[in-house]
């Protein structure tokens, strides 16, 4: 397998469990808005099953799952961990775009933040494949 054909399949996984992620939460604040009386009861459980955003964030958990699996199969447990922070910057987004949920300036800076924080670990983990620790 060529190393061009392992890079792109490893940002089809990354971008699948951002898509899967960002979705999920999506789902899940629209299950609640549908579901607003909801208290732990039985009933309370049985409203939020009949809701399809509820199913819609359930697959995306599995979808997730599955993603995660082959991640960290090809990766290391502390890189991917760190990476998928960037599910807190596309949910941010998507909660903008869909719901017109304010950003503010300590939001993009805290955006900017953990973008630049993946990249150092990223710049990081490149070093020690480089040396040979990794």
């Amino acid at each position: 397998m060529s190393r061009t054909h392992v890079i792109r399949g490893a940002w089809v996984a990354w971008l699948m469990l951002l898509g899967f992620e960002t979705l999920c939460q999506i789902s899940l604040k629209s299950a609640g808005l549908d579901n607003p009386d909801f208290n732990f009861s039985i009933a309370a459980f049985a409203h939020a099953l009949a809701t399809p955003w509820t199913w819609v964030a359930i697959g995306c958990y599995i979808g997730a799952f599955g993603v995660w699996m082959t991640i960290l199969r090809k990766s290391t447990l502390s890189a991917a961990f760190t990476t998928s922070a960037i599910v807190f910057v596309a949910v941010m987004f998507a909660s903008w775009l869909v719901f017109g949920e304010r950003i503010g300036f300590w939001q993009l800076v805290g955006c900017a933040i953990i973008v630049g924080g993946i990249l150092a670990l990223g710049a990081d983990g490149a070093d020690d494949a480089e040396s040979g620790a990794g």
